[in-house]
């Protein structure tokens, strides 16, 4: 029985790995819709004068709420879907595709200080958020690495690689289903 088709993508990696401007890209080549959680999360912390690294400082219930609108996205499929968490929660729904993205960490932190988003951050506000995240989905869901490779479909390390293999690899993998 062949594999079912890819409909959807979720992308998750490590602070400044590079899933944002993958996903936005993937989003644009592909002509699927675009969501993100760090987006949603980096607005909400803003407006409630939080720190970007005290995930710890939003309600659980919200935290949950938007891991279930964002997996259910993606299980209806059309979509590419940057999220931390989101490539273990699709872990057991065969037509997304999760891709993890890693790259060796004083390539992500220097990248991380060069952001000018909603937020700057120190190399130590960058490693507190990771501990938060970790922290979070341990509360919150279960206690082992959101982010080990078992739970995707590719992983690719972006300390090396531009963004448009990054893309190009990630398309491949999702129309090699879908030929």
């Amino acid at each position: 029985m062949p594999a079912s088709k890819y409909r959807s993508i979720a992308i998750s990696g490590q602070i400044a790995a590079g899933s944002t401007t993958a996903a936005k890209t993937l989003s644009e080549k592909l002509g699927l819709g675009y969501h993100s959680a760090g987006d949603f999360f980096r607005k909400y912390l803003l407006d409630h004068n939080i720190p970007l690294y005290a995930k710890n400082q939003i309600p659980d219930e919200l935290d949950r709420k938007i891991d279930e609108e964002l997996t259910k996205l993606a299980d209806d499929g059309g979509v590419v879907i940057e999220a931390d968490y989101i490539g273990y929660f699709t872990r057991n729904i065969p037509h997304v595709l999760r891709v993890l993205l890693t790259c060796d960490e004083k390539v992500r932190i220097k990248r991380a200080l060069l952001r000018k988003h909603t937020h700057t951050e120190t190399e130590e506000e960058i490693k507190l958020r990771e501990r938060g995240l970790d922290a979070k989905f341990r509360k919150l869901y279960a206690d082992e690495n959101f982010l080990d490779s078992k739970f995707f479909d590719l992983v690719i390390d972006t300390t090396n690689t531009p963004v448009g293999e990054v893309v190009e690899q990630i398309s491949k993998k999702f129309r090699e289903r879908n030929l």
